[in-house]
């Protein structure tokens, strides 16, 4: 069993805690308690009710279409008698010890999909206590968590487990699945089923308990998270139109220092940013899912790794959905992509994935200069034209902004200075010849001539690093037409000014 991340003692609760029938309703006896009796609660009707005479005969004659209707109406219980007490002592020994082992040992030998659903139909009405065991499954291999997991989808395609049944299991604020915990292995159980139907109602409920008036529990915000992010692309977004505020409050929560006491909300991140990009094309809610993750990102590899690959596949949508008209990059967008390209660029630890956004961030801008010296000659350029010098000069005053942020909030001054060589290393092969202040042609320099020379530039300005790196020089002056290298140079100004209104630490 894993202890509580408050470091609070856990409840007891085993299977006293099964759920109880109104009182109107008669206690089940154990007999009437069966699978077959709960079948014929839910609408089947015993095979000879009601059956005429003249079909039982034909019936006992062996006539093949009476002994159809006679098998479709007397349906034969799934577990033998003896199938089912081994199945309510598995159940009996899971929640009293909370220990989904027994669980899992009795559906690995039980394979058949029938069987497993009746056997989670009882397990189901233990209430909140199921949600207890399954949050406990972090021990089980990987193939018994799926198992689980199949089982579930089974019985809920088979009636035997209803959309309410599963959201009393999640509990609720001090009862049921514990508060103060990230829920993620519960979480990860109802995202195995692959069924949009039990995730969303999952997540539904967990929703209601993380926003509960007084009794907040943003630890939850782990569990929603990591559900989220196991929809198809096409649910995800149907959930993100329905619900256009709650991937914020998910994002705030996971920064709660309960939520962020293990590693699972940069997991529960990553795997919400990688199944955002997943929508295609991309659409306002799925870029803005994008944008609210920034300020999270943090130091943590798999949420920054899972940041770049959105940012890579995205760019040209994320770049177009924060420009305004004139083509510029919004001020506290330009804050925020600051940001992004502090915790991706000029930060450490690496992250696999990081050299790829390196090379595709210059390739980005060597793309968008060469359609400007489409128009080196023209007088006056097109507005597309000048649209475009706004942009590009936006997006390298980020860019440069992420190194100043780098450098001057977080004292990361070796780890930007590599970051913004290896830029500068990788547009010597994207431009033409530029010259830079005192060190001649970039063509005819190596990678260590260049380091040499940013680590010499940064000792000579070690109060105004912007001027020690002059990044934005290799694009600036490759633009040919004066109109459209002014545009670009005051949009790259304003960007880099626009720095202090991201990082959030």
């Amino acid at each position: 069993m894993t202890a509580r991340i408050d470091g609070k003692p856990r409840p007891h609760v085993g299977s006293t805690q099964k759920k109880q029938e109104p009182s109107a309703v008669p206690v089940r006896t154990p007999s009437g308690n069966g699978v077959a009796e709960r079948a014929r609660q839910k609408g089947v009707v015993d095979a000879f009710q009601g059956a005429r005479l003249s079909e039982r005969s034909l019936a006992s004659l062996g006539n093949p279409t009476a002994l159809a209707k006679q098998g479709a109406a007397c349906p034969v219980p799934v577990l033998t008698p003896a199938e089912e007490a081994e199945a309510r002592r598995a159940i009996e020994e899971a929640t009293g010890r909370e220990d989904p082992e027994t669980i899992a040992e009795w559906l690995r030998a039980h394979p058949d999909p029938a069987e497993q659903a009746a056997f989670m139909d009882m397990l189901f009405d233990y209430g909140p206590t199921v949600g207890n065991i399954l949050d406990n499954a972090d021990d089980l291999s990987p193939e018994d968590q799926q198992l689980l997991s199949d089982a579930l989808d089974a019985a809920y395609r088979r009636g035997e487990v209803t959309l309410e049944e599963l959201k009393e299991a999640v509990g609720s604020h001090g009862n049921g699945t514990w508060s103060g915990e990230s829920h993620e292995m519960l979480a990860k159980i109802i995202a195995g089923t692959g069924n949009p139907d039990l995730i969303n109602a999952y997540v539904e409920r967990e929703l209601e308990i993380m926003q509960a008036e007084n009794v907040e529990d943003p630890a939850r915000a782990v569990a929603i998270a990591t559900a989220l992010a196991s929809l198809p692309p096409d649910e995800l977004q149907k959930f993100l139109e329905r619900n256009p505020e709650v991937v914020s409050r998910v994002l705030k929560n996971l920064e709660e220092p309960i939520a962020r006491m293990g590693t699972g909300s940069y997991e529960a991140l990553g795997k919400l940013l990688d199944a955002a990009g997943a929508i295609q094309p991309p659409t306002p809610q799925s870029l803005q899912v994008f944008m609210d993750s920034i300020p999270y990102l943090g130091e943590n590899e798999e949420s920054r790794a899972a940041a770049a690959r959105f940012f890579t596949r995205n760019a040209d949508a994320i770049l177009a959905s924060v420009a305004d008209a004139s083509g510029a990059i919004s001020s506290q967008s330009a804050g925020k992509l600051a940001e992004f390209f502090t915790r991706t660029l000029f930060t450490d630890p690496s992250f696999e994935g990081q050299e790829a956004l390196h090379t595709f961030v210059v390739q980005k801008l060597g793309e968008m200069q060469r359609r400007l010296e489409t128009e080196a000659t023209a007088n006056p350029p097109s507005q597309d034209a000048q649209r475009l010098a706004r942009g590009m000069g936006s997006l390298v005053g980020a860019i440069e902004g992420g190194f100043m942020l780098a450098v001057e909030e977080l004292d990361a001054r070796n780890e930007a200075t590599e970051g913004l060589v290896g830029l500068i290393f990788k547009a010597k092969d994207l431009l033409p010849d530029v010259s830079l202040p005192v060190i001649g042609s970039v063509r005819d320099l190596t990678l260590d001539q260049i380091q040499d020379w940013v680590t010499d530039a940064l000792k000579e300005h070690p109060d105004d690093p912007k001027d020690a790196i002059p990044f934005h020089l290799l694009f600036g002056e490759a633009i040919s037409n004066p109109l459209l290298a002014t545009i670009y140079e005051t949009a790259r100004g304003t960007a880099l000014d626009n720095r202090e209104l991201g990082l959030d630490d």
